[in-house]
């Protein structure tokens, strides 16, 4: 019911967004045509740069500034970009009321966000309405890229790529009985639905699926850890949620004297969950990650030596994807010479780019494409290549 009260809510913002467009008699893509041109041949390029700030606790914010610094010192397109920071408060409702925010300069002509997959999949509607590019740097929802919208990008692998890696990993740990346990929202949802199909693929059986929400009392986990613990022979629990939940599901399973192996997505590659981590999770806990610190990538180093020196800590992988979300939008705006959202749609559909993270080839439908993984294992308050353990 939630669900579908929020596509009402949703529908309802489009309508009046349509309504209003109607009464002004103007084209709203074509409006901002116009003016983002405008803007390019006076020397400025503005994007928005989305993401929740507050609750998420990333350094998206960071990388993208590092990003800014150097396409500007460098002159790596022929204008200025000009970022603006916007905090869509981590839910749908706020996220999609920052979008339609947005979409009221009409001289913006990107967005760089967002950090959560349920106000990604819902806001790329509205800026796919107005005309305005998404650059996706973060959320792996695999439908965000194919519902073939023209304007719509990301330089993330998506949750199937993510959930055919992790259930390689128990095939490869020989974890057979596995319990799925999922945050119950838009990501977690898809994650888990993918990690399932994958599992049966190889054989992997799925003893018990739960799923818990942004509410659940700690009551409740302890009530659902002792379910498992009395009810089920299991070898293993695949979690998909979001920090701090996921360190506190860890925590419940292992004070209720359940110790087998925890797997999960990109979230678990957390420098906050790692110094949380006790040194009895060794070898325990298993990730699979798009950041790779030890990568033999010249770029990587680059910026990850100069997140260093800017900032005093070390990146994380939201900064790593912010930074090259940029950079290959520089490179496209550049190749299209113009700040034309279509154009600059049509430039990154043929274009091929080497960043930080690797390199950059998009499918038809705007997916970033053969991006390789990094599977990983918490060792000694870190995160570590599988095959480094």
């Amino acid at each position: 019911m939630r669900q579908l009260k929020l596509l009402f809510i949703f529908i309802g913002f489009l309508f009046m967004g349509a309504l209003f467009s109607s009464c002004d008699d103007d084209d709203p893509v074509k409006e901002r045509r116009s003016a983002v041109n405008r803007l390019y041949n006076k020397g400025t390029v503005k994007i928005a740069v989305a993401n929740s700030f507050v609750q998420n606790q990333s350094k998206m914010w960071e990388g993208a500034i590092l990003a800014q610094e150097k396409i500007n010192s460098e002159a790596l397109m022929p204008a200025k970009m000009e970022l603006i920071k916007f905090d869509d408060g981590g839910t749908t409702i706020k996220g999609m009321t920052m979008a339609y925010q947005i979409t009221s300069d009409d001289e913006i002509c990107a967005v760089v966000g967002h950090g959560y997959s349920d106000i990604s999949l819902r806001c790329s509607l509205i800026y796919q309405y107005y005309g305005i590019l998404m650059f996706n740097f973060i959320s792996t929802i695999h439908s965000l890229t194919e519902r073939n919208n023209p304007l719509i990008f990301s330089n993330m692998p998506s949750d199937s790529d993510f959930a055919d890696e992790i259930s390689r990993i128990c095939e490869q740990k020989g974890l057979k009985n596995i319990i799925i346990y999922y945050l119950e929202n838009t990501s977690g949802i898809s994650l888990s639905n993918a990690f399932e199909i994958n599992c049966s693929k190889r054989g992997i059986n799925i003893i018990s699926r739960d799923s818990f929400d942004m509410t659940t009392s700690q009551q409740e986990f302890d009530r659902m850890a002792a379910r498992w613990k009395t009810n089920f022979m299991f070898d293993s629990i695949f979690l998909a949620g979001r920090m701090p939940l996921i360190q506190q599901v860890i925590s419940t399973v292992r004070e209720n004297g359940i110790n087998c192996p925890i797997v999960g997505s990109d979230p678990f590659d957390d420098p906050i969950l790692a110094d949380n981590l006790p040194e009895s999770e060794n070898g325990k806990i298993f990730a699979v990650s798009n950041f790779d610190i030890d990568c033999d990538n010249p770029k990587f180093e680059e910026f990850y030596s100069s997140f260093e020196e800017k900032f005093g800590v070390e990146p994380d992988q939201e900064a790593l994807q912010a930074y090259d979300a940029l950079m290959v939008l520089a490179g496209a705006i550049k190749k299209a010479g113009s700040a034309d959202p279509s154009e600059i749609a049509h430039s990154l559909h043929q274009g091929f780019w080497t960043e930080a993270a690797g390199s950059y080839t998009f499918s038809n439908t705007g997916a970033v494409q053969y991006r390789k993984l990094t599977p990983k294992v918490f060792k000694d308050r870190k995160f570590v290549k599988l095959d480094q353990e």
